[in-house]
């Protein structure tokens, strides 16, 4: 059987997906949240989903005996009958066939607006030992940004996990260490916020590191209710990959960050990033850098003189030794708070899946678009199937070109008509050169942070 690991914190009067109770403004929240499991098999799937409490007993499991290929499967946790209201803790999903899955976070606040996040299942060559995480902060800038790290133990055993912070030069705030014991299948939330060894405005990396295989994920939260949520990284790459970057883009004006970091506590690593602007092959702007020991850097966009409205996508290229990245992006027009995150990808392959994608969906009016980034050095010829839930005929078929290291944007209300208003779908995507793709949702009929972005899954042929 083939395993999933879904990091899950749920608290309150209803479920809540990889989120521990609110911090500042954001406190008393309503929380609902839903799983997507998507079969990239060959035949039907029996799929499992399995719920374990922070203390590692299991506490109910949901199942799908026959999961079509192509198809996805919403697990909405506020419908399962087997989870209380205080529960808190984490998912495994199993299948026989090969799954992916991601997880959907959404809080309604007490003025009536919402947060949103979204973050990629862990599959078994996803876990390990050792987490590095490049964005961790405590009421960090204007909004007063704090992260959550949360822990599951991948094992049946007892696992003792310490987690490092890291200064942005690469000094530990060895005051600052914690180190949490889980129980088997157990998992626990680390809030920044309340470690009173981190300073109030701080910004750095950390690390995670077990006796056992971890999973991890990272909350981003800020003080206007914005929500973010990222992976763990467990393994640093020579070459990265970020598909969408924004300066000043659209009527919303957004905005991206990335921030790298080092997790070598000894080598040096010296950084080229290159800018594409979308549609161009070669690199509108060149940075380089040297990373030391433990040291992160974050690029503004707004801050590297690419100009209002400009989209774009990068590669970093580390000379030394291997490197992690995610990036984050944010609106700066008068009245809206929204943001988002995701993992920079360190390959890519002929084959991804983006298990939810949506269109007018719900009285939310959810949205969805989606980048796919050419990774190779040569163009790519590219093709886009939409898949109906329970159907394994594509509705809808795309042929695309895209140019190396660029990225094209899939934005269904206006790209894909044909689908109609309220479908909820999945995709798949083919090349003959390697690619990685992202999808995003917005809800267009709600106030506050409506986006959620996550990894797609690029599969090895």
């Amino acid at each position: 059987m083939r395993k999933l690991i879904i990091t899950v914190a749920i608290v309150g009067l209803l479920a809540a997906l990889l989120v521990p109770l609110t911090v500042g403004a954001q406190a008393g929240g309503t929380w609902v949240s839903s799983i997507q499991v998507m079969n990239v098999g060959t035949g039907p799937a029996s799929v499992k989903v399995h719920f374990y409490a922070e203390a590692g007993n299991e506490v109910t499991l949901v199942q799908n005996t026959a999961l079509a290929v192509g198809s996805s499967w919403n697990i909405y946790t506020p419908d399962i009958s087997g989870l209380t209201a205080g529960f808190k803790g984490s998912v495994v999903v199993e299948s026989d066939q090969p799954v992916v899955a991601i997880g959907s976070e959404n809080v309604t606040y007490s003025n009536g607006n919402i947060g949103v996040s979204q973050f990629s299942g862990m599959a078994a060559s996803d876990i390990g030992l050792n987490f590095y995480l490049p964005n961790v902060n405590k009421t960090f800038g204007g909004s007063g940004w704090s992260t959550r790290i949360t822990i599951q133990n991948a094992t049946t055993a007892a696992n003792a996990v310490t987690v490092r912070y890291y200064n942005g030069d690469g000094t530990e705030r060895a005051a600052a260490v914690q180190t949490v014991n889980l129980a088997a299948n157990g998992s626990a939330t680390l809030e920044q916020s309340a470690n009173t060894n981190l300073p109030t405005g701080w910004l750095g990396a950390a690390t995670v590191t077990g006796g056992g295989d971890v999973a991890v994920v990272v909350d981003v939260m800020s003080a206007d209710g914005r929500l973010e949520t990222y992976n763990g990284i467990d393994a640093g790459d020579m070459t990265l990959f970020i598909p969408t970057l924004l300066s000043g883009f659209g009527s919303n004006l957004w905005n991206t960050s990335f921030q790298v970091f080092n997790p070598s506590s000894t080598l040096t690593a010296n950084i080229t990033i290159d800018y594409y602007t979308s549609g161009s092959a070669t690199p509108v702007k060149t940075v380089t850098a040297a990373l030391g020991p433990l040291q992160a850097i974050n690029r503004y966009q707004p801050n590297d003189g690419l100009g209002s409205g400009w989209i774009g996508s990068v590669r970093i290229v580390s000379s030394d030794n291997p490197v992690v990245a995610v990036a984050s992006q944010s609106s700066g027009a008068a009245g809206t708070s929204k943001a988002s995150i995701y993992n920079a990808f360190g390959s890519g392959a002929t084959t991804a899946y983006l298990p939810t994608v949506l269109r007018n969906f719900g009285g939310s009016n959810y949205v969805t678009s989606f980048q796919i980034m050419n990774v190779g050095a040569t163009p790519a010829s590219v093709t886009v199937q939409y898949f109906t839930p329970g159907s394994t005929t594509p509705v809808k078929t795309v042929n695309l070109s895209i140019d190396p290291y660029n990225s094209v944007n899939r934005y269904q209300p206006d790209a894909d008509p044909e689908l109609g208003a309220g479908w909820q779908g999945s995709v798949k995507v083919t090349s003959d050169v390697a690619v990685v793709v992202i999808g995003s949702q917005n809800a267009l009929n709600r106030s506050g942070d409506t986006v959620g972005q996550y990894d797609g899954f690029a599969v090895a042929p």
